[in-house]
């Protein structure tokens, strides 16, 4: 009696460990449509890839564009100036600086100079975008307004968290979003821009390309056509703080 109780406790937790593996890869199969709905494919084989970084932008936007659109910049001083654009309606501005192994000096050459400040301190990073942003649209915008957002990613066990700020404007609003830590070699600003009357049509599309967003290896698996959810617990983008103010 008790190996035939269980027996059927055994039967009984394997049918619902089943269910739930179903339930999970249903949930999937549902979160995947609904960010082809609303999402482009990723954009591969260029800049982003190179630097390993993965975005999905919101669909109808179409890039990059072969300049950066939002503002003008000084020659060099980012990695990547990204804009995607569906023209009257609404934008993405992608900036980034990646901390890359420095290339072995050739034998005999003479040694390169280190540079004046350090490039990839976040707050200075952050401090560039929020004035480039002041500068571009006249706006009252400081870092101290900036909070700290996070989107769990569906289905890994990571978050991407960021700073974000709202800027409204007469006629339209920016959603800026800044991302890197002291411990990452990246930082990223992702700056969407959209006519304030399409609001409710386009945060849904924001919020899902920054939960798919991604740096680092799990970008990279991401490119390869993997989930990057081996590295989730390793990877740059797993769980990993904000970016101090």
């Amino acid at each position: 009696m008790l190996a035939g109780f269980g027996l059927l406790m055994a039967v009984g937790c394997g049918m619902k460990n089943y269910d739930y593996r179903i339930e999970q890869t249903l949930d999937r199969i549902k979160y995947e449509r609904r960010l082809d709905e609303n999402l482009n494919p990723p954009v591969g084989k260029g800049k982003l890839e190179e630097l390993g970084i993965y975005i999905r932008p919101p669909k109808n936007l179409t890039g990059p564009t072969q300049t950066f659109q939002f503002a003008a910049l000084e020659p060099g001083r980012f990695d990547l100036e990204n804009t995607f654009l569906e023209p009257e309606r609404q934008s993405l501005h992608v900036l980034a600086l990646v901390e890359r192994p420095k290339a072995a000096a050739k034998k005999g050459a003479p040694p390169q100079p280190e540079a004046a400040t350090p490039r990839l301190d976040p707050n200075q990073f952050n401090q560039e975008v929020v004035e480039l942003v002041r500068n571009a649209t006249g706006a009252e915008v400081d870092l101290s307004q900036f909070k700290q957002e996070s989107k769990q990613v569906k289905g890994k066990r990571q978050d991407n968290s960021f700073l974000a700020k709202t800027v409204a404007m007469e006629a339209k609003e920016l959603q800026v979003y800044l991302y890197g830590s002291k411990a990452s070699p990246y930082k990223v600003a992702l700056i969407f821009e959209y006519p304030t009357s399409e609001k409710n049509a386009v945060a849904p599309k924001i919020g899902l390309c920054l939960e798919t967003f991604a740096v680092g290896d799990i970008a990279r698996q991401a490119f390869s056509g993997g989930d990057g959810e081996e590295s989730a617990e390793g990877g740059e983008a797993a769980g990993e703080p904000g970016p101090p103010i």
